[in-house]
C-alpha cells in the first residue's frame, strides 16, 4: 500500500464528512457544490504537503546513510564512541572474563564491582550519544547534535 493511497483514502473519509457536514448549513445546490469543490482542493493540497514532508524526510535519512557509510575514515565510521566500546570492554573483563578464568583456575576472587561512579558516567556519556545518533538519523540538525556527534552539520546537507 502507496503512501498517496494511505493520504487519498483517508482525505475521501474527511470529504464525505465534510460534505455531510456542508448538507446541514449549505442549502443551494451551487454552493453545495463550490464549497466540496474548495474543500476537496485544500484537502488535496494538504496531503500533497505531507506527503512532501515525508519525502523530504525520507531523504534526509537516506542522506546521511550515505554520508556514513561513504567516509574514508574507517575508524570513525565504525568505532567513533571510543569510550563506549572501552566502557563495555571493562565490563566484559570485570563480569565475565576475570570470573571465568578465577573459576578456571580454581582462583578466589574479591568482589569485583565498578564504582558507582564509573556507572554514572559511562551510562551517561553513552545514553546521550545514543539520543544524540537517534535525532541525527532522524534528520535533526542544530548545534547540540553538533556538539553530541562530534561532527559537523554540513556532512549531511
Amino acid at each position: 500500500m502507496s503512501l498517496s493511497s494511505i493520504l487519498t483514502g483517508g482525505l475521501s473519509k474527511i470529504m464525505d464528512s465534510g460534505g455531510a457536514l456542508v448538507d446541514r448549513f449549505v442549502h443551494t445546490a451551487d454552493e453545495k457544490a463550490t464549497f466540496k469543490l474548495e474543500m476537496e482542493a485544500l484537502l488535496q493540497k494538504a496531503g500533497s504537503e505531507l506527503e512532501e514532508t515525508m519525502r523530504t524526510e525520507l531523504q534526509t535519512k537516506e542522506r546521511i546513510m550515505v554520508a556514513e557509510l561513504t567516509q574514508g575514515d574507517l575508524y570513525t565510521k565504525r568505532a567513533r564512541p571510543t569510550l563506549v566500546y572501552f566502557g563495555m570492554l571493562i565490563i566484559m573483563i570485570n563480569y565475565a572474563i576475570a570470573p571465568i578464568l578465577a573459576s578456571m583456575m580454581d582462583i578466589h576472587l574479591p568482589s569485583l564491582d565498578l564504582p558507582e561512579e564509573f556507572w554514572w558516567a559511562w551510562g551517561g556519556t553513552v545514553g546521550t550519544w545514543s539520543v544524540g545518533r537517534s535525532m541525527e538519523r532522524r534528520g535533526v540538525k542544530n548545534n547540540l547534535m553538533t556538539i553530541i556527534n562530534g561532527k559537523s552539520p554540513s556532512l549531511i546537507d
